[in-house]
């Protein structure tokens, strides 16, 4: 399974590569915006996984260990599929 920041810098590079980004056509303003905001959730998506380390290593988390209770997570999302 990709990690979420894998998949945002997926969609960032999928942009990059669209015609209107790379020429920077004003009038494809719609897609310069989509661009900033994806832009903006790869940061935030950074800072809220960092966020989320330094509380587990804080405050250290359900189970044996991180790995552990990631898998958790894991596990759950595929039994719903």
């Amino acid at each position: 399974m990709l990690s979420v920041k894998k998949l945002v810098n997926k969609k960032v590079e999928a942009i990059r590569r669209l015609d209107v980004v790379r020429k920077r056509e004003i009038k494809g303003s719609r897609q310069l915006l989509y661009f900033a905001y994806a832009l903006t959730m790869k940061e935030i998506t950074g800072e809220l996984e960092f966020l989320g380390r330094t509380s587990q290593d804080a405050f250290g988390v359900i189970g044996e260990s991180t790995e552990v209770f990631e898998n958790m997570f894991r596990e759950h999302v595929i039994g719903q599929v």
